[in-house]
Formats: C-alpha cells, structure tokens, sequence
C-alpha cells in the first residue's frame, strides 16, 4: 500500500548517497591541492588557497545539502508510519462495520421466519415437541415450556439486554420429576429439540425480602410472566430480582457506588440497555460489554414491531459502514497525495 512513499525514499537515500560521495571527491580534491601549496610561490599559493576555500566551502554546502536530505527522510517515515497506522485502524472500522451490517441482516432474516411460525424462535424442534408433549400422560405436571413462551417485555427498551442475559432459559422446559425428564429428554431426541430440562420444585416460595429498593427497575420488574413456577425458576436460576436494569452504562457506574461506595441492598449485578455489566457480585466493579444477541420474538414482543426496529438499525449499520469506508478512502488519499509530493520535492531538488 506505501509503494510510493518506498519509492521515494530509496530516490532520498540514493540521493544521499550521491552527496556522500561528492564531498568525499571535493575531500580528496583539498588534499591534491594542500600538498600542491608547498611547491609554489608565492602568487601561485594564494590561487591554491582560494581554490581550497572554494572547495572547503561546495563540501560544507554539501554537508547541508545531507542534513536536509535526512530531515526529509525521517519527517517522510515519521508521516508514512503514521498514516499506514490511520489506515489500518480505518480498514478495521470498516470491517467491523461490515459485520455488525451482515449481523442485522442475518437478525431482520430470523425475525421475517417468525411471523409464520413464532415457535421457531426457541430453537428445531420445538413446535413438534409440544404436539407431542400436549399426547403424553405424565407423573406430575405437564412440562412447561418453552419458559420464554410465558414472558412477556413491558417495555421494548430492555429487549436486547435481557434476551442476552436470560437467552438459553427461554428456550428451556420445567418438569417435575426425574421420570418425566427422561420421558421429555426422548420426546426432544425424536423431535431434534435441543433445549434443556430443568427439574424444579412447584413451591411458589416468597421472594419479596430478596427485591432491592423500587426506585430500581429489575429484570423482574420489566417483564410479565404468567406462570409463577416460571417466575420462580428465573430467580432461582437467573437471579432476576436482583439484577437492575439502566438505560445507560454511565447511571450504572454511579448507582454500583452508591451505598458507600459498595453496591445498592439486595443488588447482585446492574446491566446497561448499552450492553454493558457494570459491576457484579463475583466480580467487583469491572466494568465489561456484553456480546449481545440477535432479536427474536422470545420475550413476546410484536414481531411487526422487533422488525422495525430492526429495519431502523440497519439503515443506521449501513450509514455506519458508508462513514467508515468513506474515512478509509480518505487516508487513501491522503498517502496517495503525501507520496506525490515527496516526489515532486524530490524532482524539484534535482
């Protein structure tokens, strides 16, 4: 990519190199005539000192001429290495761009199969797997599955965070006994399900002594389940009540301080509608972003609605990618541009 700017510095280095030799010759040439001044008289002597003036002074021209030959060269490796470093953190924007557009596009796709068959959110399998539950004589309840069928989202802002955060959960099934775990484990093999089965206990326990101050709004809060047996497998497992919820990383940041500069009662963990765990339990304050995942209809949001919202997204990923591309061309150019003047300046001093 920096052909051009090698190019030209092989012409400064020859050019160096050119000079180097020159003053050498104009060296020798002094010497020749210092010992010519020996054998003159005296007229003929002071003719030799002005020729060796005249020498002394091309070589200390000469010098010069090397002194601004290597600023040249080092102010063009310095702007070169600087520029090909631009470059490649634009190639990298630009790439990182054109995934996070294929990303959309792949999610727009999933969510487009879902408004014929809603079920294929929870994974291969499932829609067969409840047919097949629904004909099946079991030891205690009839399994309740997929968990993410009986959650709804009360507000759309939180979808992407908590889908990441609950994600293999919603696509799991409750039973009640060992026995009707083996007998839903050979529904799902004959059906190609791949969810998991949890076995779980039906006390609907209280867990309100466990919930932090209201003034916080929790993945519990942000969401409607219909079935409490869900509702308390979700706190069992996922610790729903006490995880809180933020628009954004920089209030989460702040609140993970706030009890004395610990972390708010009953509060394990705070996650950012941004994507980012700041703070948790196990961890202490790192703040880290979250891989998030790809929109479904999981959480029982309008499928019309998650498409366009995600239809928006990527019109904003592809404008994104068009400013990313646009500011790699622009270093393009730039080195293109640096490297024709070098050249010229190179031209122009020869």
């Amino acid at each position: 990519m920096l052909r051009e700017f090698k190019q030209t510095e092989n012409e400064i280095n020859a050019e160096a190199r050119s000079t180097r030799e020159r003053i050498e010759s104009l060296k020798q040439d002094i010497d020749v005539e210092r010992e010519r001044l020996v054998d003159k008289d005296s007229a003929g002597r002071e003719r030799l000192r002005i020729t060796i003036q005249d020498l002394e002074s091309e070589v200390a021209d000469q010098e010069v001429e090397i002194g601004n030959l290597q600023e040249q060269q080092k102010s063009l490796e310095d702007r070169s290495l600087a520029l090909g470093d631009t470059e490649r953190q634009r190639k990298v924007e630009v790439d990182k761009a054109r995934r996070q557009v294929e990303r959309v596009k792949t999610g727009l796709q999933e969510l487009t199969q879902q408004t014929s068959d809603q079920m294929s959110a929870f994974g291969r399998g499932v829609k067969e797997a409840l047919l097949a539950i629904r004909k099946t004589q079991w030891s205690g309840m009839e399994p309740i599955g997929p968990i993410g069928k009986h959650i709804k989202l009360r507000d759309p802002k939180w979808s992407l965070i908590i889908e990441t955060t609950l994600d293999k959960a919603l696509n799991s099934f409750l039973v009640e006994s060992h026995a009707d775990r083996i007998k839903l484990d050979k529904i799902f093999r004959q059906c190609g399900c791949q969810s998991r089965i949890i076995v779980c206990k039906t006390e609907l326990f209280d867990y309100s002594e466990g919930e932090p101050d209201q003034e916080y709004m929790t993945i519990l809060r942000a969401l409607n389940i219909d079935n409490e047996i869900v509702k308390r497998q979700l706190i069992n497992l996922n610790r729903i009540e006490q995880i809180i919820l933020v628009e954004q990383r920089s209030l989460g940041d702040k609140i993970m301080v706030s009890n004395r500069g610990g972390f708010p009662r009953n509060v394990t963990a705070c996650l950012s509608a941004d994507g980012y765990n700041v703070g948790a339990r196990g961890g202490g304050l790192a703040t880290q972003a979250i891989n998030l995942v790809r929109p479904s209809s999981r959480l029982g949001e309008d499928i019309s609605q998650a498409i366009a919202r995600e239809k928006q997204l990527l019109v904003e990923q592809n404008q994104k990618l068009a400013d990313a591309q646009k500011a790699c061309a622009e270093v393009k150019r730039e080195i293109e541009t640096l490297a024709a003047e070098h050249k010229r300046s190179g031209l122009a001093e020869r």
